[in-house]
């Protein structure tokens, strides 16, 4: 054991908490335990969620109470269960299967350590024994679908290609042998490259060398060159928009350095091109810091980037970077701040064709405004939003600064502000609306959309609890898949907000799953 580990039970709770942040399911988890430490299935879930026998008792208690005359289970028959087939153990029932399997959040098979006899039907595919050899039994096929899928949008591999099925069991079996060190430092090396990747993947062999040697000698830096790297960019800003800042800050303050080393020794012909690239990195930088609660950190990246972007005299550039500017202060509870540089940033955008920014530049207008008070003039920028994106061109979505911007967040943001001013049926309408438009693949805006509407249903008069408990479990599962620091401060928030109803029984559950996720303390 880790010497700075009190126990093993600390020992544990650090791994699974480090590979629950990296969106191992509790599935992945159960299984390195139970090839780590020896154990059977329903003592590695119950390990994996950090129980002890007592807890889980008592979380079966609290799910289904005892009847009249009935006494509740206690420590002692999660012992038995767990101890079975062992002759000290006892069997457990399928219903006591089934509600183990409703604590530990799986299917109620996959706490049976039974014998695999698949490999008698003859229509079967062959399986590797390799995979065997550490209790590492079948992969649940939503498991595979997760991984594989991560390696294949990343163009790591095609689906296709035999290495592909290779590597998924080749990994998974390794990893469940692996110390904790060593298995943190592989998810780190595949967050590096996931997002380094794209850096070379679809060039050709010319392309290839040309850009290696352009890096290794910054005055054969060209516009190609800048757009190979400016690619590697826009697959970070993709990856953040599902999975979180976490999972690309490395990789884009890497970026950003290699460019800020490129400007030092360049032509005149691509200087310009290279310091709106370090603007936008720098931009990306401090909105990840954002997104990390690093409002320090956030402003300073925010503050080089502008200057970098005037510069460069960038001005669709310069006027996002005021828009982020905007949102920070305004996020921090300084709107007057938040408003001056959402007018900069209008007077800005406005000297350019792009009408999808100057709609988000008025947008962050709008939330400053309701920040401070004043609904008439949120209501008013939301307008200059609304018809600002009217006149947006379907096809220059992806050649905007403000490419996230559409109808769909936009109506996410009125619907906040409504509920802001206290008209909650139409903050509900709108966000429901949202979470209907919002593309799957933004799933932080999905998810702050999502908790907007449970923040509808325990506003005004009536509060609707099982619809405002059912919306935040949906928003949970968002949020535990973008690991955004300032969406899980709103999901703190809007638990908060439940307190009155805390001691409910399916509150309580709701709480459990929170927890399990990692997204309450």
């Amino acid at each position: 054991m880790n010497a700075r580990h009190r126990s093993r039970r600390s020992e544990q709770a650090d791994l699974c908490g480090q590979l629950r942040a990296t969106g191992a399911t509790f599935g992945h988890i159960a299984q390195l335990f139970k090839a780590r430490y020896k154990v059977n299935a329903r003592v590695a879930y119950r390990m994996a969620h950090g129980l002890t026998q007592q807890e889980v008792a008592e979380r079966w208690n609290a799910l289904w109470p005892s009847n009249d005359g009935e006494r509740p289970i206690t420590h002692k028959h999660i012992s038995y269960w767990e101890a079975w087939p062992a002759a000290t153990g006892r069997a457990p029932s399928a219903d006591a299967l089934n509600r183990l399997a409703r604590i530990y959040q799986c299917d109620a098979s996959s706490l049976l350590d039974g014998q695999d006899h698949t490999h008698l039907d003859v229509n079967a595919s062959a399986v590797d024994e390799s995979s065997h050899r550490d209790g590492m039994v079948s992969l649940r096929s939503e498991s595979i679908t997760h991984l594989g899928g991560f390696i294949v949008d990343h163009g790591l591999l095609s689906a296709d290609q035999p290495s592909y099925h290779r590597l998924v069991e080749e990994l998974i079996e390794w990893a469940c042998k692996m110390r904790r060190r060593d298995v943190l430092q592989l998810l780190s090396w595949a967050s590096a490259a996931a997002a380094a990747a794209p850096v070379l993947q679809h060039l050709d062999a010319d392309d290839r060398e040309r850009t290696a040697l352009a890096l290794k000698v910054p005055r054969r830096v060209d516009s190609v060159v800048v757009g190979h790297i400016d690619a590697v960019l826009w697959r970070c800003m993709r990856q953040d928009d599902a999975l979180g800042p976490q999972a690309v800050l490395d990789t884009a303050l890497a970026q950003r350095q290699l460019v800020q080393s490129l400007l030092l020794d360049t032509t005149a012909l691509v200087r310009d091109q290279l310091l709106s690239l370090y603007a936008n990195l720098s931009r990306f930088a401090g909105w990840l810091s954002f997104d990390l609660n690093n409002y320090d950190a956030a402003s300073t990246y925010y503050e080089s980037a502008r200057q970098a972007a005037h510069e460069a005299h960038n001005t669709e550039l310069g006027a996002f970077v005021l828009c982020n500017m905007s949102h920070l202060a305004t996020w921090r509870g300084q709107p007057r701040i938040g408003i001056d540089h959402a007018v900069a940033a209008q007077s800005w955008a406005g000297q350019t064709e792009d009408t999808r920014l100057q709609a988000y530049a008025a947008d962050v207008a709008a939330r400053a405004y309701c920040a401070d008070g004043n609904e008439t003039a949120a209501f008013k920028a939301l307008d200059v939003a609304q018809r600002s994106l009217a006149h947006v061109a379907p096809a220059g979505q992806s050649a905007s600064h403000a490419y996230f911007y559409d109808e769909a967040l936009l109506t996410s943001i009125k619907s906040d502000c409504c509920r802001r001013f206290g008209h909650v049926d139409e903050a509900s309408r709108l966000a429901e609306t949202a979470m209907r438009q919002i593309d799957p693949s933004y799933v932080r805006n999905r998810a702050f959309a999502t908790l907007d509407l449970a923040m509808c249903h325990v506003s005004g008069q009536r509060p609707d609890v099982d619809a405002a408990r059912s919306t935040l479990r949906d928003a949970g599962l968002l949020a535990a898949h973008n690991r955004s620091v300032r969406l899980v401060g709103r999901v703190h928030s809007c638990w908060r907000r439940l307190e009155p109803w805390h001691a409910d029984p399916s509150t309580r559950a709701l709480g459990d799953e929170l927890a399990a996720y990692q997204l309450l303390g």
